[in-house]
């Protein structure tokens, strides 16, 4: 049953109006729960009408909306688009979800001042991702003499030779057998969380590349077991890995990210080829005219690989002028992230 909750326009907001259409927002991307209906304005009556009671605590909240909202404009019919890139991070992301090794939410955004062309304020510099993906590597040190049982393992999972592997005529040769024994299992310890890979200037070594995020896979365990005297392989331990973040982030103050706006933020249902968000920043954001750059936040909130779970990931970013009259302007944008 639908439940209403009444202010004063003069005495219970911030400069004594409301903008039914910002007001909207701004309850929207709280914590209250229960979904609002509609708002009604007559007089100096606000009426806020949800589809049910809210608890004490949303009310609490909601009368600090009340009393924190401004009454400026809601969102233009028109915001301007910016085209968002996925970071490295945000493309493994995304592969990992789309096969159901990983869950993300978006989390929010933030703006820098990075991203200009000394001299010249309405050019910006392409972006560039300085995230890293771990690496290490096994090598083979000696392909003569082997015992059964000597094994590598991956995150505990054991490729063992003479079960599943076994030495070739040459090294090179042993580590494909290896690569073939990896790619055949599909054992979630290791399956779409790293990938085996060969270089041409180090051909005895089977490096293994991480597509955890960041440091995270820095922690991705490599072990050797020899079975007898003779040592068959060497460990590198996995090192590298790292994220990539804005040139100069700024507002909010980080670690603080913005919410976006509307439902969720979304703006429009998400495609095989696109999701957009709704973002705005709005008066008095001190420094606005010398924003440069944008980045979009999720949070991972379960993994395959438990230790991710809880990193915050920057997904897409873009650089872009931004150049108000002045620091009182509302600006709003429509981010495209581009798969």
């Amino acid at each position: 049953m639908a439940a209403t909750y009444t202010y004063s326009v003069s005495a219970d907001t911030l400069n004594g109006r409301v903008n039914s259409v910002t007001l909207t927002q701004e309850i929207a991307g709280s914590t209250i729960t229960i979904a609002l209906y509609y708002i009604n304005v007559s007089g100096d009556a606000l009426e806020i009408i949800f589809k049910a009671a809210i608890s004490g605590l949303e009310i609490t909240e909601l009368t600090s909306i009340v009393g924190n909202h401004s009454g400026t404009m809601g969102v233009p019919e028109t915001p301007d688009t910016i085209i968002a890139q996925l970071t490295l991070e945000g493309r493994n992301l995304l592969g990992r979800a789309k096969l159901g090794d990983i869950v993300y939410r978006q989390l929010g955004w933030q703006v820098g001042r990075g991203g200009y062309i000394t001299n010249t304020p309405v050019k910006v510099t392409p972006f560039i991702d300085t995230a890293t993906e771990a690496q290490g590597y096994f090598e083979v040190l000696d392909n003569v003499t082997w015992s059964l049982g000597t094994y590598i393992s991956l995150n505990d999972k054991r490729f063992i030779y003479g079960t599943h592997f076994v030495e070739g005529a040459t090294p090179i040769d042993t580590v494909q057998n290896i690569i073939n024994a990896i790619l055949d299992s599909t054992d979630s310890r290791h399956y779409r969380l790293v990938e085996p890979v060969t270089d041409p200037l180090f051909p005895s070594r089977l490096y293994i590349r991480s597509l955890i995020t960041g440091t995270t896979g820095n922690t991705y365990p490599l072990l050797v077991y020899h079975v007898g005297a003779t040592i068959n392989f060497t460990v590198s331990p996995m090192t590298g890995g790292s994220s990539t973040g804005l040139l100069d982030p700024a507002w909010p103050t980080p670690p603080t990210l913005a919410p976006y706006m509307g439902t969720d933020g979304l703006i429009e249902m998400p495609s095989s080829t696109s999701l957009s968000f709704m973002s705005r920043l709005g008066e008095g954001v001190s420094g606005i005219g010398s924003y440069g750059e944008l980045g979009l936040w999720v949070e991972i909130i379960d993994s395959v690989y438990p230790s991710e779970i809880g990193t915050r990931v920057l997904f897409a970013m873009s650089h872009f002028p931004i150049q108000p009259k002045t620091d009182r302007t509302i600006l709003t944008f429509r981010v495209v992230v581009a798969f």
